[in-house]
């Protein structure tokens, strides 16, 4: 073998592969475990409104000091998805001493009658706003049907200047719309879109100068309609 040059040379070459690994093994071993390189900086990015501040701090204090090798990014990045408001979170090193923390908060549309807020993607959570939001009623997982059909409503009901004050989803899947002046306009379990897009359109000729008097108005009839006014001392209820 000693006489042979070429399986000599590949003897050395792997010997110098070897040490060549041992030495950026224990380079990075050091590099990990040595107080050296630490975070520096933890920065935050997103347009944050809800999200408590005290909150970050405590999770980043705790997955994103020191080392910045040893920082756990994925624990830092779960709990910062476990926070109410946050909807998504990205956590990434910036060698040689940046974490940067991408934070998307959720966009509350309206308050879940049985307790937390609903947003924009439907999602029922557990956190309280001061903000003069609908109400919604519905059954556990029809959140994102609710948002689609609140958006829907929304857009219909504006063109009178109309708003929604509660939003209502049976469990037999019929639709009932609370308005704010107290109407609730029932549409049932099919051609909800259609049977408020009728009542936009009567509206103003018909119901809107008896307001006051509506209780409500039932819209499932497949030629017209049906109100109910509030009981009066004037008048007795129809």
């Amino acid at each position: 073998m000693w006489d042979d040059a070429g399986a000599l040379g590949r003897l050395t070459r792997w010997l110098f592969l070897v040490v060549a690994l041992l030495f950026v093994g224990t380079g990075a071993a050091w590099v990990y475990h040595s107080n050296h390189f630490p975070v520096k900086e933890v920065a935050i990015e997103g347009k944050l409104h809800h999200v408590d501040g005290k909150e970050l701090q405590t999770i980043a204090q705790k997955h994103l000091s020191g080392n910045i090798f040893r920082a756990d990014m994925n624990a830092a990045q779960e709990a910062f998805q476990k926070l109410p408001w946050v909807d998504s979170a990205l956590v990434s090193r910036r060698l040689p001493d940046k974490v940067e923390i991408r934070l998307t908060e959720r966009i509350a549309v309206a308050k879940w009658k049985d307790g937390g807020l609903v947003d924009s993607k439907g999602n029922v959570f557990q956190a309280t706003v001061d903000q003069n939001l609908p109400v919604f009623e519905g059954q556990p997982g029809t959140g994102k049907d609710m948002v689609r059909h609140y958006n829907e409503f929304t857009e219909i009901l504006g063109v009178r200047d109309l708003k929604m004050k509660e939003l209502i989803y049976t469990p037999r899947s019929a639709w009932s719309v609370v308005l704010d002046n107290g109407i609730t306009v029932r549409l049932g379990r099919e051609h909800e879109i259609k049977r408020l897009q009728v009542f936009a359109e009567i509206w103003p000729s018909l119901l809107q100068k008896h307001q006051n008097r509506l209780s409500y108005v039932d819209m499932r009839y497949k030629d017209g309609f049906s109100v109910r006014y509030n009981q009066s001392l004037e008048e007795p209820s129809e």
